[in-house]
C-alpha cells in the first residue's frame, strides 16, 4: 500500500514538474488532424528527387493551386488568369455565386488532396482554386477555337511554357474541381458542344497521347470524336487498375500505359542489360515497332522491336513528373518508371542514342546526343522501386536479349565487331 502511494506521489510530482510543457504539447496535438491519406493525390516532388532537377518540377510562367501561389516569379500571369475568369463567366449557364459555392463545400476535401497543409485562409484558397479551374477551362476551350487575338495563344513561347507548367505534379488542381466547375457551369464552345472536360483536356494534350501511345499516327487526322471513342476502349476496361484521374499529370500517365491490359508485375529485378550498341554488335536487329503503346518492348527471332519516340525540350519534364507521381502515388504500379529503367540499360553512352537513331526508334530533335544519354542516365536517379519491381514482360525480354548476347557465337562476334569495326 505504502508503494503504491509513493508510485501515485511520483507520478503527481512528474506531472507538475513538466506542467507546462504537457500543456503545450497538448494544444499542439489538438491542432493536428490525421491525414486523409486515401484522398491525397497531388504531392511536394521528394526533395531527393527534386534536387536532381529543380527546374523540371517548378512552374516557369503560371502558378495552378496553392503550392505555388505567391511565387513573385508568376505574378505576371494572374491578371491573364482573372481575364480567362471572366470570359470564362460569361460562356456559362452559372453565376459566380454558384462556383464559389460549390468551391467552399468542396474545400475539406480540396485540402485533403494536397500531401501538405496549405496555410491558406479558407477566402484564399476558394479564390485561388476557382481563379485557376477557370483559367484552365477556359484555356483550353480557347485552344480548341484557335482565337489569334488570344494574349496567350497568340505567342507560341508563351502556349510552350504554359503547357508545360499545366503538367508538373505540383502545379496541379483535383481532377474533380475541374470536372465539377465544367458540368456545373455547362460552357458554350463556339465550334460546337464538348461533353465534358476529359474531351477538352484529351483534345488540349493529343500531342503527348500520339506521340507516346500511337506513335506516327497523323494528328491532323483526330478529332475529339475519335480521342472520346478511343478513351472508351481504353479506359474502360476492368483489369485496369485504379483507372480514376487524380490530376492532369495524371492523365499524361494514362496515355503512356497499354490499352489491352496492365503487364504482370514480379517480385524480381532487373540487374543487368547490355546497351544497345552492343546488342547490335552481338547481331541484335533493331525494329520501329508499331504497337499500340510505347511501352511495349519485343525481342522474337533476333529482333527488338522497339516503337518510335522523340526526344525534344519537353521530354524531361514530362517524363520526370510522370515518375513522380508514379512514385507517391503508384509505388506499386511503375509502369513507366520500369520503361524508364530498360531504356538506361539500353542507352549507356551517346554511341547508343547514336545506333536508336540510325534505326529510326529515337528521333533526337536536341541534337547532342551525350546530352540524351546524360539526361536519360539520370531520369531514375534517386527513384525507389521496392516490394513489386520491373514488370514481368520486361524481366523476360531482358532475360532472352542477355541470353542472346552472352550465347558464344554472338559474343565473340560483338567483341570482333568492337576491337575491329569500331572505326571507319
Amino acid at each position: 500500500m505504502k508503494e503504491m502511494e509513493l508510485q501515485e506521489n511520483g507520478s503527481i510530482e512528474r506531472e507538475n514538474k513538466n506542467k507546462d510543457l504537457i500543456i503545450q504539447m497538448e494544444d499542439m496535438l489538438e491542432s493536428v488532424e490525421l491525414p486523409l491519406v486515401s484522398r491525397c493525390c497531388i504531392y511536394k516532388v521528394p526533395q531527393k528527387i527534386r534536387k536532381v532537377n529543380e527546374a523540371a518540377y517548378t512552374p516557369t510562367i503560371v502558378s495552378i493551386g496553392p503550392f505555388h501561389y505567391g511565387d513573385k516569379r508568376l505574378q505576371s500571369m494572374e491578371e491573364l488568369k482573372l481575364r480567362y475568369l471572366k470570359s470564362f463567366l460569361e460562356r456559362t449557364q452559372k453565376g459566380l455565386g454558384d462556383c464559389i459555392e460549390y468551391i467552399k463545400e468542396s474545400e475539406e476535401v480540396i485540402r485533403s488532396c494536397y500531401s501538405e497543409t496549405i496555410e491558406q485562409s479558407s477566402d484564399d484558397l476558394v479564390r485561388t482554386v476557382l481563379t485557376d479551374a477557370c483559367f484552365i477551362i477556359e484555356y483550353f476551350l480557347r485552344s480548341l477555337e484557335w482565337t489569334q487575338e488570344d494574349p496567350l495563344l497568340s505567342k507560341p513561347w508563351l502556349r510552350c511554357d504554359v503547357k508545360l507548367d499545366l503538367i508538373l505534379l505540383e502545379n496541379q488542381l483535383p481532377w474533380f474541381v475541374l470536372e465539377e466547375i465544367f458540368n456545373l457551369t455547362e460552357p458554350s464552345c463556339f465550334n460546337g458542344e464538348v461533353s465534358s472536360f476529359f474531351v477538352v483536356a484529351f483534345h488540349y494534350f493529343k500531342v503527348h497521347f500520339l506521340q507516346s501511345i500511337l506513335p506516327g499516327v497523323d494528328i491532323s487526322k483526330f478529332t475529339i470524336d475519335h480521342f472520346h471513342m478511343h478513351y472508351q476502349q481504353y479506359i474502360m476496361k476492368p483489369d485496369h487498375i485504379d483507372m480514376q484521374l487524380h490530376n492532369l499529370t495524371d492523365l499524361l500517365r494514362v496515355f503512356y500505359l497499354p490499352p489491352d491490359g496492365m503487364p504482370r508485375r514480379e517480385k524480381e529485378t532487373v540487374k543487368h542489360l547490355y546497351s544497345a550498341s552492343q546488342l547490335v554488335e552481338a547481331g541484335v536487329k533493331l525494329h520501329v515497332g508499331k504497337n499500340k503503346s510505347a511501352l511495349e518492348l519485343q525481342f522474337e527471332k533476333g529482333v527488338l522491336t522497339i516503337p518510335r519516340f522523340e526526344v525534344c525540350h519537353w521530354t524531361e519534364i514530362l517524363i520526370r513528373n510522370v515518375v513522380a507521381i508514379e512514385q507517391c502515388h503508384y509505388p506499386f504500379q511503375t509502369y513507366i518508371t520500369d520503361y524508364i529503367f530498360v531504356f538506361d540499360f539500353l542507352i549507356d553512352t551517346s554511341q547508343d542514342v547514336d545506333t536508336l537513331v540510325d534505326k529510326g526508334i529515337m528521333i533526337n530533335t536536341l541534337g547532342d546526343s551525350s546530352a540524351v544519354a546524360n539526361m536519360v542516365n539520370n531520369l531514375c536517379l534517386n527513384v525507389v522501386q521496392e516490394n513489386i519491381n520491373i514488370n514481368g514482360g520486361y524481366i523476360y525480354l531482358c532475360r532472352k536479349l542477355n541470353c542472346f548476347y552472352e550465347d558464344p557465337s554472338h559474343k565473340y562476334k560483338a567483341i570482333f565487331m568492337h576491337d575491329y569495326f569500331s572505326t571507319p
